[in-house]
């Protein structure tokens, strides 16, 4: 069954004057409300200008001069674009990247929005409170493993690769003098770095101080049964209710992320695509690690564009179904390829660099004539093979790469037969 899930962006979510299309969406103006209240509690301005004010800072400069209101905006963008995605649809699953974890499970019922808003606003405060170094995030274009020995070079212990989002884009975290040895060493590589718009190192053991601190009123936040699925790249499953999900909020902030097995472990439950709630960009990592995936943005959504879903959490959901991926063309190859290799790296929990289409597959991938028929099943159901797929001349195949010439010419042909 295809299935789609609603990504809650973190660092990256807010764009000044997202909702100024708008201003009285009564969904939306609640949350507003909301926010602006908690901030209140905690000295704080208002922050519903900056989600409708088009002329307002950007998320970099917000987070450079403000970083108390950057969260709480960050985390209102992320569930405020789930609340108008909900509108039409409604998701399998709730994936959450960053802080857009708490925005998922609020979405799904785990927290009342104000004390959730509370927890964003001890978080802030628990690290402006410990972090003396200034610091922050930079996305490196390049593998998890590269990235690793780029920090190694560089030699300060405190730089760590803090996330892992796609095949070749990684986040190093740590302080802002270690960054920028990083970005030099990978420029010397020619590797292209981008400085997220992220106050402070997150998922880094920097701010252990910080989690310490935050701890304490995590602790004291009621938590509540889910009422969706959700799933935490952080413990690399889905969420369960007798998870403490405020120590699990205390970890996020010392925890590497990684987002790359979180897709690919949804692809292989069966992900067709997915809904961005949350301007980070998160749709292209997901098809930068599984290509084929359909990518909406909440507005598209709210729009009617169809998503196949199950049961709303905040908002009764309108039945949709996901358009089947039309049939590959013989001369798309190449995609077949990418997928091949996606679910047979998740099978057989295999980085996907390591996948080679041309590879012999029991020579050097391990896999022999027994795994080769099993998983010839599971490619049948990936593409919709016909039961001819379990022949011979599939089961024949000594590598990726002849394994998707063959179905790509089956697919052709059956596109050819319509």
């Amino acid at each position: 069954m295809s299935k789609t899930a609603f990504l809650l962006a973190g660092q990256g979510a807010f764009r000044p004057g997202m909702f100024a299309a708008e201003p009285g969406a009564a969904d939306l103006a609640d949350l507003f409300d909301a926010a602006d209240a908690v901030a209140a509690e905690f000295g704080a301005a208002p922050v519903r200008g900056h989600l409708l004010d088009p002329t307002g800072p950007t998320s970099a400069d917000l987070a450079g001069a403000d970083p108390f209101t950057s969260q709480l905006v960050v985390f209102v963008a992320a569930l405020g674009e789930y609340r108008r995605a909900a509108r039409a649809a409604a998701p399998d699953v709730l994936v959450g990247h960053s802080l857009g974890e708490l925005a998922a499970v609020t979405a799904a019922g785990a927290f009342e929005v104000a004390d959730a808003l509370r927890l964003v606003c001890h978080r802030s405060s628990a690290l402006a409170e410990s972090v003396t170094v200034p610091g922050g995030m930079l996305s490196v274009e390049l593998s998890a493993e590269r990235a690793a020995h780029v920090v190694g070079a560089v030699g300060d212990h405190r730089a760590v690769v803090a996330v892992r989002n796609a095949p070749t884009r990684t986040v190093v975290a740590g302080p802002d003098t270690a960054l920028e040895s990083v970005r030099a060493v990978a420029a010397a590589l020619g590797a292209t770095t981008v400085r997220l718009p992220a106050p402070y190192a997150y998922h880094s053991p920097g701010l252990a101080v910080a989690a310490e601190r935050f701890a304490g009123h995590a602790a004291a936040v009621r938590q509540r049964p889910l009422r969706a699925r959700v799933y935490s790249p952080v413990l690399g499953r889905y969420v369960v209710d007798t998870d403490d999900l405020g120590a699990l909020l205390v970890r996020h902030l010392t925890t590497p992320v990684d987002f790359l097995a979180a897709v690919r472990h949804l692809h292989a439950d069966g992900l067709a695509a997915v809904v961005e709630c949350g301007r980070g960009g998160l749709g292209k990592l997901v098809t930068a690690t599984v290509p084929g995936v359909s990518v909406l943005d909440a507005t598209a959504v709210d729009d009617g564009t169809a998503v196949h879903g199950g049961s709303a959490p905040e908002a009764p959901a309108v039945p949709v179904v996901v358009a089947e991926p039309a049939p590959i063309a013989r001369q798309d190859v190449g995609a077949v390829t990418e997928r091949l290799r996606v679910l047979y790296a998740t099978a057989l929990q295999y980085p996907l660099e390591a996948v080679d289409p041309e590879a012999d597959l029991e020579a050097e991938l391990g896999v022999d004539s027994l795994k080769r028929a099993e998983m010839l099943g599971r490619v049948g159901s990936e593409f919709g093979l016909p039961p001819s797929v379990n022949d011979g001349r599939f089961l024949a195949h000594a590598t990726l790469a002849e394994l998707a010439d063959m179905v790509a010419v089956t697919l052709a042909a059956q596109g050819a037969a319509r």
